[in-house]
């Protein structure tokens, strides 16, 4: 019996491991850093372009720091479309494409706030005292990158200027993996080809206040209705497998995707981390607030690659905060880190992996097959008991 339970565990794990969704890539991509760009640096000119083409069409992606504020957009088009972007020195001035895209998702950090939580609640509230800081004022440095046909990622830093800290920093990870898959680093968010892993830390900041939090301004546009609204989802995973304590994902949709299949997303679990070894003891909550209609800012990406259409685009605000009661504060440990993904089409959703459901199986299945065994067992020696009796008797 136990034998042969091991050769079928051994084979559901060759089979797991063979039709694993990281042996393939669902995008052919190609990565370029400022590309047209002659004069820009690698270290302080950060616009990142990305092709990634499927069987029907191509995902284009664009990642850029250059206006100082952290942008990222998805258009998908035909198999046909392609991109130049020019620039002017080492700033982008026109995105010229060859058909015009299907569709477009954008979103950008424009701000960050920092508020005094009077009330303990780690949710941004306007009533409370708080300071706006542009990210305008920010550089930002390119501290390193991988762009291959089978990765595509930066790491940016930039220093807070205003500030009488020096080694106040914040610091973001876009990172790119053409199949779906687990993110390596907790909460563990699933990436596929359609999109961006995203990892914000804010690290060392001064605070103002004696109940000071932090909280992320997102401009987010798309080429959808200007009258619709995003749509925020709540819903329950299957397990904390994954993000353990964690239950709940939360994405925010286009009203394209909200209505039918195509659109944008943004996909999170609502929950920042206090420390750089992030666990369950360093988890906080992270809040989102309600969406209000705005303005693209000036001088950003999103209002040049918009410039000839803004009448047309959908173009909201969220606030994105962080912390819950008790937990001590943005000064009890001057760090929080915040992962998100922004992507294009379905939302992947959560799953039970193969070994949870190995597991289940043999917790289940053993003791059914023992059981069995003592039923087979006892009916057989009840077979042979009466078979013998006969025989004696016939014997007689």
């Amino acid at each position: 019996m136990f034998p042969s339970l091991i050769r079928v565990i051994s084979a559901m794990l060759f089979i797991s491991v063979l039709f694993s969704p990281t042996n393939g890539l669902d995008r052919k991509i190609s990565a370029h850093l400022n590309p047209g760009c002659q004069g820009c640096s690698s270290n302080t000119t950060t616009l990142v372009y990305i092709r990634g083409e499927g069987k029907s069409d191509v995902l284009h992606q664009i990642w850029d720091f250059t206006k100082h504020l952290p942008t990222v957009l998805l258009s998908v088009g035909s198999l046909n479309t392609s991109l130049n972007i020019q620039w002017i020195e080492n700033k982008p001035i026109y995105f010229n494409w060859t058909e015009k895209p299907w569709y477009t998702f954008a979103a950008t950090i424009d701000k960050l706030y920092e508020y005094d939580d009077i009330h303990d609640t780690g949710y941004i509230n306007p009533q409370y005292p708080q300071m706006e800081y542009s990210l305008k004022r920010i550089s930002w440095e390119l501290q390193e990158s991988i762009l291959t046909n089978s990765e595509a990622m930066v790491h940016v830093t930039g220093k807070i200027h205003n500030r009488n800290n020096n080694d106040a920093v914040i610091s973001i990870k876009l990172d790119l993996l053409p199949f779906k898959d687990y993110a390596v680093e907790l909460p563990h968010l699933i990436h596929t080809a359609n999109s961006t892993l995203i990892d914000v830390s804010l690290v060392n900041l001064t605070t103002s206040f004696n109940a000071s939090r932090y909280a992320l301004h997102f401009v987010l546009a798309s080429t959808d209705n200007p009258t619709d609204t995003m749509h925020y989802i709540m819903r329950k995973s299957l397990d904390d497998e994954h993000t353990p304590g964690v239950f709940e994902i939360i994405e925010i949709k286009t009203p394209s995707l909200y209505d039918s299949k195509e659109g944008g997303y943004l996909q999170f679990r609502p929950v920042s981390y206090t420390s750089p070894k992030r666990n369950v003891a360093s988890s906080t909550i992270a809040h989102v607030s309600q969406f209000n209609r705005t303005m693209m800012p000036r001088d950003s990406t999103l209002s040049l690659f918009f410039k000839e259409s803004q009448q047309m685009i959908l173009v909201q605000d969220m606030f994105v905060s962080f912390g819950e009661s008790g937990d001590g504060y943005y000064k009890q440990h001057n760090y929080t880190a915040w992962a998100y993904t922004m992507g294009y089409g379905t939302p992947p959703e959560d799953g039970f992996s193969f070994f949870v459901i190995l597991i289940i199986s043999i917790g289940l299945g053993v003791p059914i097959v023992l059981a069995l065994s003592g039923v087979a067992f006892v009916l057989f020696r009840r077979y042979r008991q009466t078979n013998t009796r006969t025989r004696f008797t016939n014997e007689d």
